[in-house]
């Protein structure tokens, strides 16, 4: 990152330097255990390895910390933990370096550090965690980091970080319980969140008895072949319906064309007739034409229909004599004819009920 290249300039004369001073007591009232001195020296051999291993040299530096309490350790415990974005950390750390060593720190050094803690507070959010539930494990993630997740733990119900800005996961962990919270910090804001764990996980709901079986339904006697119909057969209903209408239509044109003819002859003294019988025995012929057409088409068609009712059943039933003013139809379905006679004409009229 560009906001820190400070640290690159004088990390490894700092290293070196560092071990220096801290194998070597500045004052002999400030002893320094063998045990903090290799914890000191595994540390700076992590940092020193290609690639750098920061996670494990941060652990280092901390318990050589916390066995001497040297202001010596900080600067390198500090370069760990801005390389793991534990920001709040690094900002403690360089600033407690730079107040304990005081003028036993490098000119250089002191000036490279104050530039990047100005970076390191303006390009972190601070945030605080709560949870009634007292202690808590926390793991915190950044979005498109190369820096590892990291672990905090909460003391107390309360717990002040200082995170890089961007898109972080933070986990928090009870007992065998844990909750997530993503968030997206900007520079300079503050953020706070609480970690409630205080409602119970659902117990599992008790299983529901089955209910009783319902007595097996009385079964229906089957229906007659006749009734059950196919879809062939209700074809042939229908058409045999239309075929008989038409039969009947032909009756009915069929009077029609008779009427006309009587009329016309009633008109007729012998063999002489006047201009008007003449469009009258014309009517009279069309009328018996239509009514031949309607003869012939209509037996066709009904013998069809008959035909589908036969092969369209699983077996053969007794025919039906055909009504002139009702039809049936298959069960629910009803066709009726109603021929209309009057003095100069006449009409079929079809309906139907479903």
């Amino acid at each position: 990152m560009s906001g820190y290249r400070g640290l690159g300039s004088w990390v490894a004369s700092a290293l070196c330097a560092g071990l220096l001073l801290f194998n070597t007591a500045a004052r002999a009232d400030e002893p320094i255990s063998e045990d903090a001195k290799l914890y000191f020296k595994n540390g700076v051999e992590l940092i020193q390895s290609q690639p750098p291993n920061y996670q494990d040299a941060y652990y280092q530096f901390k318990l050589a910390y916390e066995k001497s309490h040297s202001w010596k350790v900080l600067g390198n415990f500090g370069l760990c933990a801005f390389k793991l974005e534990r920001d709040g950390e690094a900002i403690q750390y360089y600033t407690d370096y730079l107040k304990g060593g005081g003028n036993d720190v490098d000119p250089d050094e002191r000036a490279a550090l104050r530039r990047d803690l100005l970076v390191l507070n303006g390009n972190s959010a601070g945030v605080i965690l709560t949870s009634a539930a007292g202690d808590l494990d926390i793991t915190d993630s950044r979005a498109g980091s190369s820096a590892p997740p990291q672990s905090y733990h909460m003391d107390g119900g309360k717990l002040a970080l200082r995170l890089r800005a961007g898109t972080h996961t933070l986990t928090a962990t009870h007992g065998n319980q844990s909750q997530r919270w993503e968030i997206a910090f900007s520079p300079g804001r503050d953020e706070t969140h609480d970690f409630d764990f205080s409602e119970k996980p659902a117990a599992a709901a008790a299983p529901v008895a089955a209910p009783a079986a319902a007595p097996a339904p009385v079964s229906q006697p089957p229906m007659p072949a006749a009734e059950s119909g196919s879809p062939l057969r209700t074809a042939g209903f229908v058409t045999a319906g239309v075929g008989v209408a038409a039969v009947v239509g032909g009756v009915i044109t069929g009077l029609m064309a008779k009427g006309k003819e009587t009329d016309a002859k009633d008109m007729c003294r012998g063999t002489v007739c006047p201009q008007s019988a003449s469009s009258k025995f014309d009517s009279a012929s069309s009328l018996a034409t239509v009514s031949n057409i309607l003869f012939i088409a209509g037996g066709a068609v009904t013998a069809t229909g008959v035909g589908l009712i036969v092969f369209g059943g699983p077996k053969a039933e007794p025919e039906k004599a055909a009504r002139v003013t009702r039809f049936e139809m298959p069960r629910g379905v009803t066709l009726r004819m109603l021929p209309a006679v009057g003095r100069d004409g006449a009409a079929l009229w079809a309906a139907g009920s479903f």
